[in-house]
């Protein structure tokens, strides 16, 4: 059974005439009888008769028409919805990002998306960067810290460069780190001072770790939390030194200071959005990368 033939069928039993189903599908009407013809053949007994100008359904026809409307009713649903996501006024978009940049950098673009379309579903879970990369399958869009280590990437993916981003140093207002260094501070007061470290999945802790091997130094880790909150809490709270994104910090007024880390230029790392190629991505992924990317 053609579910075509089904849908000119409820088409005709609407209207009750072949010219005037015709007319409205946009086809001839030797089109629209050859395919009641071959639907009266396939269920094998007559469907309608004619009567006048009109036609008139046979009770087989009336027991079909039951399910002709339902799948045209569905068709009719599927061809809106179609026309709404071309439109982007629905969808749904699933967002992987560290705590960082849900926090701090994509509350923005996400107003800004809802305000454009509103119909957009979004869902957004905070990861670290590992945990992202290795969900990038149930996700439309991961964001990231820092580069891919020891991860190969999918070739249905793409790393588009972001935000650059800075790494700090955070300290309660009366630490001495603070009186003594106004600007940046050296990287061997980890070695020196107890330092509230991020779990290991975290691409700050990883940058900050590359650093100091750098440097040429090992750490021994004796406090680790999980998000850059609770760092900030344990470090007002007296434990220790911390570190996070200079964007951490940006609204933050009470009890902590930031100093750049190593030298004037400071600790910098790159912030990246894990995309499917272009021809994978959804109009909603699209539309939120539009924005991501302009600015």
């Amino acid at each position: 059974m053609n579910p075509q033939h089904l849908l000119t069928f409820s088409v005709v039993a609407r209207l009750k005439s072949i010219t005037l189903a015709a007319k409205q599908l946009n086809i001839g009407q030797p089109a629209v009888s050859g395919q009641l013809k071959l639907l009266q053949t396939f269920v094998g007994e007559p469907l309608y008769e004619r009567k006048g100008h009109q036609i008139e359904l046979t009770g087989a026809g009336i027991g079909l028409l039951e399910y002709a409307d339902k799948i045209d009713c569905c068709y009719t649903q599927a061809l809106e919805y179609v026309h709404s996501l071309q439109k982007i006024s629905t969808g749904i978009l699933r967002i992987g990002a560290t705590m960082t940049i849900a926090s701090y950098y994509l509350p923005k673009f996400l107003v800004e998306l809802q305000t454009r379309h509103k119909g957009v579903q979004v869902f957004m879970k905070t990861l670290d960067t590992s945990e992202t990369l290795r969900n990038l399958y149930s996700l439309d869009l991961g964001f990231i810290e820092g580069a891919l280590t020891d991860f190969e990437l999918s070739s249905n993916y793409q790393v588009i460069p972001w935000q650059k981003d800075e790494i700090v140093m955070i300290l309660p207002e009366n630490h001495t780190l603070a009186t003594k260094y106004s600007d940046y501070i050296p990287v061997q007061v980890f070695n020196q001072y107890q330092v509230i470290w991020r779990e290991p999945g975290s691409g700050a802790r990883q940058v900050v770790e590359q650093a100091l091997t750098e440097a040429g130094m090992s750490i021994d880790v004796h406090i680790e939390v999980t998000g850059v909150s609770a760092v900030k809490e344990s470090v007002r709270a007296g434990l220790g030194i911390g570190f996070s994104s200079v964007m951490a910090l940006k609204n933050e007024s009470k009890g902590l200071v930031s100093r750049r880390i190593g030298t004037q230029e400071g600790l910098n790392w790159q912030l990246n959005i894990i995309a499917p190629k272009a021809t994978l991505q959804s109009r909603a992924t699209q539309a939120f990368l539009g924005l991501c990317v302009q600015q």
